[in-house]
């Protein structure tokens, strides 16, 4: 009897060994696994906070590296639309060519001329010597009744030219666009044309009036809103590649034919075959004239100035956009936009 007393304390004294084993056991792996949990999350903290720390270094590297391009902005007027801002008194003939002058008598001008198929022989040594100094070559045009599109003929070979001359570049796009999907497609048709050269001028929507009664663009209507639509895709899209957007059109087919007031964010181009510049709107390049002659080219060709250094900040956009870069605006004066107050109705078109 007593030994079996002692046997049943002996194996409750095994019992509770066993349980307190057990539970030293329990609590032991709990707290090695809660601190290898521990030990996981602090290493994944880590890792994370290393990793960020490598982002930044590496955006900071990048900021440092990329291209930052400052464009420079202007002195605008604006009433309902914007106006002609430059003195007419600044514009002179100097040696057969046209120039501006600021009102602090600073020559501010650039010469330029624009050339397609129809100049056919360009010595382009004499012109690198001559006074002009840039060019804008018609890259291509959509043709007027089926309305493929083109890459004019001389593109290639002159684009080569002026790149191995550093001779700075546009181009314009001769428009027979009737549809704003039609006005993407040139845009990405110039875009591909444009990819391998440099490019220094503006990239141009040529709209403007065409006499062939038959031309896609007279046998449709096309609404001002419309055109306008299609003047903003093509450069929206230009500009998204990290090109220089800007359309061309005379005096009275901007005040007939668009709604101006729409366009304010991109340069125009303007047409006006005068000696005294008198242009009713804004702009930024001057065609003024289309019979004139430089070294170089025995032809007749387009003669332009502008009025705008676009060869300082042109090709680094499209450097900054390749290399995802910043693009930030200089104001040109404290009173770089005017806004009439009386006048206004002298810019409503």
């Amino acid at each position: 009897m007593v030994s079996n007393e002692r046997k049943r304390k002996k194996a409750n004294t095994l019992f509770a060994a066993l349980l307190a084993t057990l539970f030293l056991l329990g609590l032991v792996t709990g707290m090695l696994i809660v601190h290898i949990a521990d030990t996981r999350r602090r290493d994944s903290l880590i890792a994370g906070y290393e990793e960020k720390i490598k982002s930044l270094e590496n955006e900071k590297e990048h900021i440092k590296e990329s291209t930052t391009v400052y464009v420079p902005e202007r002195k605008r007027i604006f009433g309902k639309i914007p106006g002609n801002s430059w003195n007419i008194d600044g514009f002179v003939l100097e040696d057969g060519f046209m120039a501006y002058y600021d009102e602090e008598g600073n020559k501010i001008s650039h010469l330029g001329i624009d050339l397609s198929y129809h100049q056919k022989n360009v010595d382009w040594e004499a012109l690198k010597e001559s006074p002009v100094e840039f060019v804008i070559l018609r890259c291509g045009y959509r043709g007027y009744s089926e309305g493929g599109l083109v890459m004019d003929e001389r593109f290639r070979e002159y684009a080569a030219k002026c790149n191995e001359y550093d001779i700075p570049m546009g181009v314009y796009f001769f428009t027979q666009a009737i549809t704003v999907e039609e006005a993407r497609a040139e845009a990405d048709f110039v875009i591909n044309l444009i990819k391998d050269y440099t490019i220094s001028y503006p990239v141009v929507f040529d709209t403007e009036y065409v006499s062939e009664e038959t031309a896609r663009t007279n046998t449709v209507e096309i609404s001002d809103e419309l055109r306008t639509d299609m003047i903003i895709a093509f450069c929206e899209r230009i500009s998204e590649e990290g090109y220089y957007p800007m359309f061309y059109a005379s005096e009275n087919w901007v005040r007939r034919n668009m709604e101006f007031e729409r366009l304010s964010d991109y340069d125009l181009w303007a047409a006006l075959y005068y000696e005294e510049n008198d242009f009713l709107f804004d702009h930024t390049i001057w065609q003024y004239s289309s019979t004139g002659y430089v070294p170089g080219i025995d032809t007749e060709v387009d003669l332009d100035i502008s009025m705008v250094d676009y060869a300082a900040f042109v090709p680094a956009l499209r450097k900054a956009k390749i290399e995802e870069g910043m693009i930030k605006s200089v104001p040109a004066s404290e009173d770089a936009y005017i806004i009439p107050e009386e006048d206004g109705e002298a810019f409503d078109g």
